[in-house]
């Protein structure tokens, strides 16, 4: 197994979009949480408090087998299909602390 960070960036004036396609979105990440595969998951609020205002983008953390096997999770990504994400970055990563 190995570890990636996944950045993604939101599309300006894509709130609604991204309201619509939370609830496939979360059930996703659930799934890989009750794998033991994901780290950590968040979105990234443009005013902290305030999700009104919109979002930066969303980071997650997660554990796959390979990268390919990543993006063939991505591809199915709700927000990605909803036009949510204008980018995903994909880098290796190597976690340090907190010690598993």
């Amino acid at each position: 197994m190995a570890l990636f960070v996944v950045t993604c960036t939101d599309q300006d004036g894509t709130l609604a979009q991204r309201l619509a396609a939370r609830p496939d979105h979360l059930a996703r990440l659930e799934k890989l949480n009750d794998e033991g595969r994901l780290v950590v998951a968040g979105p990234m609020p443009k005013q902290p408090g305030h999700p009104e205002a919109g979002f930066y983008g969303s980071v997650i953390i997660v554990d796959f087998d390979s990268r390919e096997a990543l993006d063939l999770w991505l591809a199915e990504e709700p927000y990605l299909k909803a036009g949510v994400y204008s980018n995903v970055d994909v880098k290796p990563f190597i976690q340090v602390f907190p010690k598993g």
